[in-house]
């Protein structure tokens, strides 16, 4: 009886295990590959994020988060973490954009052809798309909400089976 119950909950974590991998590399693992193996291609997305962000960083936290969700599958757990990582993503969005305005400004150098003592200024100001995004988290955050007050009122509603006593 033990050695059937141990199989039964050894069996329930291998499944959660595989499925977090799988769901980790799925969110973005398959990014870190590059990432670490070429050391250039690091730098190029890095060129779109302000100097505190490292891009591998943003990527490492939201398989971080994806793992954990898959895991704790089925419990309040998951719901909590995907609020936070939606709110996670709002922060980070916020941060990666300077508030919605992208200042670049590019000087001659080697790596930039152009003539030499010409600067080139272009700021881009999508502050309306910014707030799209981010009222569709908070449409995130709402709908986690939701699902995780609709599972505990499930989960208030099931029978308890109290184990019974030698």
């Amino acid at each position: 009886m033990a050695e059937e119950n141990g199989r039964v909950i050894l069996k329930s974590v291998l499944t959660r295990v595989v499925r977090a991998i799988v769901w980790g590399f799925i969110m973005g693992g398959e990014l870190l590959i590059p990432m670490l193996l070429i050391p250039d291609v690091g730098e190029q997305f890095e060129i779109f994020f302000p100097g505190q962000i490292e891009f591998s960083y943003i990527v490492a936290i939201f398989i971080g988060f994806e793992v954990a969700i898959q895991l704790l599958r089925e419990t309040i757990f998951q719901y909590a973490l995907s609020m936070a990582r939606a709110l996670t993503s709002m922060i980070l969005l916020v941060l990666a954009t300077n508030g919605g305005v992208i200042a670049i400004t590019m000087v001659a150098s080697p790596n930039v052809p152009l003539p030499s003592g010409v600067t080139i200024n272009l700021t881009v100001d999508f502050s309306t798309i910014l707030g799209i995004f981010l009222i569709l988290s908070l449409l995130s955050i709402i709908k986690n909400l939701l699902q995780a007050i609709d599972f505990l009122s499930r989960k208030a509603e099931e029978p308890k089976v109290l184990p019974e006593l030698p």
